[in-house]
């Protein structure tokens, strides 16, 4: 008996060890599989140290054997990278700056669906609260992507790991504005292709009820700007404005071009004198241009905390108001062309053309064919359009057998079928 104590302590010892290998190997692939972050992988590390001094001693050789772990290609099982920036603390608060404002730039988004019920005028679809729901639900889902799961690549630390908040809202607005430095991108396969889905549906949603609510803002300030603008004509009044036929109206376009004025302005000054940016007066502008402008060469980023939260809030406004500048300047030009036609052609020759066509008797118009001409001088009516009209008249009008049609007539062969 005393013979056989030896080789069935190594037994056990060797049973044990195939054990703590498994459960080792298990481990690690867990954590590897979750992506988790240092703390966890170090946890992991700390708990199985010991069976893996066990493992070298009796099975070590065995390990060449067995099967590897998952590609570094698709996930990593290096512990997450340590490397962040300085932000600034508050007193007495257990979050930064920085992380403050990034949450307002998170809340600012959230409460889109808000704003829209706000300014709408009518009531609100279920579509727009469909919409509604979807991008906030998309939103906290990318916040938790960002700075829980997925990792992430820099040019500003090395190795990967997920994002701060900071960072989470400055990658989200190159998204959302379409600027893609790419000084920050997805570390690995799935994470790339996560982020892509993402940034498919976050410009959809974007682009359908903020842009719905950037148009209501647009609406009302117009309305606002042109509030000494001259309303209804009176009845003393010709039916058209001829002074204005020739003139161009250059005032919306000078709006536009000074708010992104501005915008680029206050670009270029935090750029250039915040501390750590460290960014030439030519350095700012370049950066501050091409920002505003979606392209994102890349060339130039932010550096600090402080810079990523500045410029996610800057490129959103930024990109909009140079949106609005080019939309009213080839709008400006249109109308500069239409101008420029009209200076070249025969004005009262095709308005003498216009009332000749009326047809009247006598060289006169009675109500009716004057409600023609003036939907034609003003409106832009066309004449055939009108005819289709009259003719349709003159049916419904032989049908029911007067020279009026009923009103009950128009509902049934008019009206929409529900």
């Amino acid at each position: 008996r005393n013979a056989l104590e030896p080789p069935l302590a190594d037994m056990k010892h060797a049973l044990f060890a195939r054990v703590a290998l498994i459960s080792a190997i298990g481990c690690f692939r867990v954590a590897a599989h979750l992506d988790l972050n240092e703390k966890h992988v170090a946890q992991f590390r700390g708990d199985v140290a010991w069976p893996r001094a066990l493992i070298a001693g009796r099975v070590g050789s065995k390990l060449q054997h067995s099967q590897p772990l998952e590609s570094p290609g698709w996930t990593s099982t290096e512990p997450d990278s340590t490397e962040y920036n300085p932000e600034t603390p508050i007193d007495g608060f257990p979050y930064t700056v920085e992380q403050v404002v990034a949450a307002l730039y998170c809340i600012m988004l959230a409460s889109t669906p808000l704003l829209l019920a706000a300014l709408a005028d009518k009531e609100l679809t279920r579509a727009h609260m469909l919409e509604s729901v979807a991008l906030t639900a998309w939103l906290g889902s990318v916040l938790f992507l960002f700075t829980w799961v997925l990792k992430f690549q820099s040019a500003h630390w090395s190795g990967y790991r997920p994002l701060t908040l900071p960072e989470a809202v400055y990658l989200l607005s190159q998204v959302l504005t379409t600027v893609g430095y790419g000084d920050i991108t997805p570390a690995f396969p799935r994470g790339q292709v996560w982020v892509g889905f993402n940034v498919i549906l976050g410009l959809c949603l974007y682009a359908s009820i903020v842009c719905e609510v950037l148009g209501m803002v647009h609406e009302r300030l117009a309305k606002a700007f042109a509030g000494d603008s001259p309303g209804m004509r009176g009845a003393g009044q010709p039916l058209k404005d001829w002074s204005t036929e020739l003139q161009i109206t250059y005032r919306p376009l000078f709006q536009s071009a000074a708010w992104f004025a501005a915008t680029a302005t206050v670009g270029v000054l935090f750029w250039h004198l915040y501390p750590g940016e460290d960014k030439t007066w030519f350095q700012a502008i370049y950066f501050s241009i091409i920002t505003l402008s979606t392209v994102g060469f890349g060339a130039f980023t932010a550096t600090t905390e402080a810079g990523k939260v500045f410029g996610a809030f800057w490129m959103l406004f930024g990109v909009s108001t140079l949106g609005a500048l080019i939309s009213t300047f080839i709008q400006t030009m249109v109308e500069a062309k239409a101008v420029e036609r009209r200076r070249t052609s025969n004005i009262k020759g095709e308005f003498e053309e216009l009332v000749a066509k009326m047809g009247g008797r006598d060289d006169a118009l009675d109500k009716a064919e004057f409600m023609k001409f003036a939907l034609m001088l003003t409106k832009g009516a066309d004449p055939e359009d009108l005819q289709i009209v009259e003719r349709r008249f003159a049916e419904l009008a032989r049908t029911c057998g007067e020279k009026a049609v009923r009103q009950t007539t128009i509902v049934d062969v008019e009206g929409p079928s529900l």
